[in-house]
This record gives C-alpha cells, sequence and structure tokens, in this order.
C-alpha cells in the first residue's frame, strides 16, 4: 500500500497511508492528511491516487508545495516511488513500489533510506532554514565606527576645553 513517510522535524517517521481517490493534506481538521504546522496551508495540496497513478496538486499555498526539490505550481505533478515530497518545511518520502514508472532515469531513483538513529549537522551548518543563512556579522567595521567616534568626540571636548581655557575670567 503506498504512503507518504515524514523523514524531518516533528514529523519524522510518521507513516501516512494513501489510499485510492483525492487525499488532501493542510492545516484545517477537514483534511484527509491532517499536519498541524504554520508553514502548511489550511488547504495545502492534493493527492489524486488511481491504480498505479498518482498526481500532487498545489492548491495556491503560501509556503508551496516541491517534489524533488522542484516547485509545483500550476500543473499537477506525476508522484513516484522514493520521491520527495515538501509541504512547507516538512518532507516526505513517498513509499508506494506501485507507482514505480517504467526505468527512467531520475536521481530520485537511488535506494533512499530512513535513518532510525539521531544524525547532527555539520559543525559548518548556520542554519537549515529554507530561506538561507543569515547575513555574515560586520563586527570589525562596527569596532572600528566606535572607535573613530570615539577619537572625534575626544577631539571635539579638547578642543571645547581649550575654548573655554581661552576664554577665562577677564
Amino acid at each position: 500500500m503506498a504512503r507518504l513517510i515524514g523523514v524531518t522535524g516533528e514529523f519524522k517517521d510518521r507513516e501516512y497511508p494513501l489510499e485510492e481517490g483525492e487525499i488532501t493534506i493542510g492545516r484545517k481538521t477537514d483534511n484527509a492528511i491532517l499536519l498541524d504546522t504554520p508553514t502548511v496551508s489550511s488547504h495545502h495540496c492534493v493527492l489524486t491516487l488511481a491504480g498505479t497513478s498518482c498526481t500532487l496538486q498545489d492548491l495556491d499555498s503560501t509556503n508551496g508545495t516541491r517534489l524533488n526539490g522542484r516547485s509545483v505550481k500550476g500543473e499537477p505533478a506525476e508522484l513516484h516511488h522514493k520521491d520527495v515530497l515538501q509541504l512547507g518545511d516538512i518532507e516526505f518520502i513517498v513509499d508506494a513500489p506501485e507507482l514505480a514508472s517504467a526505468p527512467v532515469a531520475r536521481y530520485t531513483d537511488a535506494d533512499a533510506e530512513i535513518a532510525t538513529d539521531a544524525m547532527a549537522a555539520p559543525q559548518d551548518f548556520n542554519t537549515i532554514s529554507p530561506f538561507g543563512a543569515p547575513p555574515r556579522e560586520r563586527k570589525g567595521i562596527w569596532y572600528f565606527l566606535l572607535i573613530v567616534v570615539g577619537i572625534l568626540t575626544l577631539l571635539a571636548l579638547g578642543v571645547f576645553g581649550v575654548m573655554l581655557a581661552g576664554a577665562g575670567p577677564a
């Protein structure tokens, strides 16, 4: 039986069976698959399973639907065994041997395995945000500006002191 297997976040290792017909996915309780997380829209997408064929249609979701790293907008996309489906920031593996197509060269044909033990990000990861890494801090520039402003302030106080001393009692 076809199913989606969560591979990220709080949905890791959760399995969602896919049955014949339309399967709606979203944050609202009227969806067949409920994903209660802020990056998933109320009615995010719909899967249509018919025999050995399954299509994916984005329902104008806010954070988008991606299939194997490519955005799914407008036209329905065909799902295959071992495809990677991303809804917002949640990823799923499509486990559906019955959806295996004719041998077509796709990078998703690799044997995907789901890790069962804890994994750590490499030490040089700053973020795994879909918005990219935060901008680098430029502390050196700020320290330089602070020193320059300090020196100018001291010079201004010195000049002001000299002027006061020169305008002393007559």
